[in-house]
């Protein structure tokens, strides 16, 4: 009988380990989410910014519709050598006022990039904003469109 506790305690101790390993990570709140959206083509009006390091979406896939949590995967490539500078970081939420992630994001954010298991957003369409620079002062901004299903 002892053995049978034993074992039923210690299974229930590495149990609670394996849930909190999975961590879900507000990325936009469903009040956010709610706000209405911009005008169309208020987001797309100046200068495209492009010296900076390279910004590859992995995950999500823009034409792919998800269901909450998402895994977001965003490399950034240096151009030529030059150190990404992780203090022009940018990560806004695009709506009829921009809802800055950036505070939200950092955490889970290395010179490679930005890496989130489980992202919550809430269902709708999401254009997102990264901008990123490097230390020579180059800045490069990407827009990606998450669909998120209810």
């Amino acid at each position: 009988m002892k053995r049978i506790l034993f074992i039923l305690t210690v299974s229930l101790f590495f149990a609670s380990f394996s849930f909190a390993a999975i961590e879900i990570m507000t990325l936009i709140t469903k009040e956010e989410g709610a706000i209405e959206e911009p005008p169309s083509g208020l987001y797309e009006i100046g200068k495209v910014l492009n010296d900076g390091p390279d910004i590859k979406v992995v995950k999500p896939e823009t034409q792919e519709k998800y269901r909450s949590p998402i895994r977001i995967i965003i490399l950034f490539l240096s151009k030529n050598g030059k150190k990404v500078d992780l203090s022009r970081l940018k990560v806004e939420c695009l709506k009829l006022f921009t809802v800055d992630l950036t505070e939200r994001v950092l955490p889970y954010t290395t010179e490679e990039g930005i890496k989130i298991e489980n992202a919550k957003l809430p269902a709708g369409n999401h254009k997102i904003r990264i901008t990123v620079g490097d230390a020579e002062g180059g800045v490069t901004q990407q827009v990606f469109l998450v669909n998120i299903l209810e």
